[in-house]
């Protein structure tokens, strides 16, 4: 699978800014990507990925997330990324979920959530590639401050999420989660403030694309 995405992308490319976001659980990347879309003034994709490939399979949300009979509710959904269901169906979910992708960054300045965002743009211009990771013991902290989680829940929601990110990941890419293969930039979340985290992710995102400066 790790060659699905070459040459599906539209043929006429345009000049949209794209930060494409890879995040491991409880670097708190998706907060942050949120908050950097938010100051630049762009469009932030995440639930509605999935949300667009159920209606696009002729599922419900909520039918899409209970494939066989097992319903994924909160944060435990981060536990299923290749989804529920046979190979077949995780494979077709796949390739919608892709031209979905696709189609934003060619219609929206936009902030792009997981889903391979990062590989499946790898070859279009005006696209920052982010992957937001912590160590093991940040991630554990932040987890049990910010998501309010005891310190076993923290550990097992990080210990399954890995996995099944890292499996997501090798399936359709062909690297390791951690590769900096089809990455720009590797930011150490533990390091800054998220405030701080923001506006530097904001400077490296205007600096990359000029007009973001003179429209914030």
């Amino acid at each position: 699978m790790a060659n699905s995405a070459e040459n599906t992308e539209p043929r006429k490319h345009n000049s949209n800014v794209v930060i494409a976001v890879t995040r491991q659980f409880g670097s708190l990347g998706r907060p942050i990507a949120r908050e950097v879309a938010k100051q630049l003034g762009l469009k932030f994709i995440d639930r509605e990925i999935i949300e667009k490939a159920g209606e696009r399979m002729g599922y419900k949300i909520d039918e899409l997330e209970k494939i066989d009979n097992h319903r994924i509710k909160g944060l435990s959904r981060m536990k299923y990324p290749l989804g529920l269901g046979s190979r077949d169906t995780q494979d077709k979910l796949f390739e919608i979920e892709k031209s979905i992708i696709l189609e934003y960054a060619t219609y929206e300045n936009c902030v792009i959530v997981g889903r391979c965002a990062n590989f499946i743009l790898k070859n279009r211009p005006n696209v920052l590639k982010v992957h937001i990771y912590a160590p093991y013991e940040a991630r554990l902290n932040m987890s049990i401050e910010d998501l309010h989680l005891t310190k076993g829940e923290a550990k097992a929601m990080i210990d399954k999420v890995d996995e099944a990110r890292s499996s997501y990941y090798l399936y359709h890419t062909g690297e390791m989660f951690d590769s900096t293969e089809y990455q720009d930039v590797l930011l150490n979340s533990s390091m800054l403030t998220f405030d701080e985290n923001v506006k530097l992710l904001c400077d490296i995102a205007k600096n990359r694309f000029p007009v973001l400066k003179k429209d914030n």
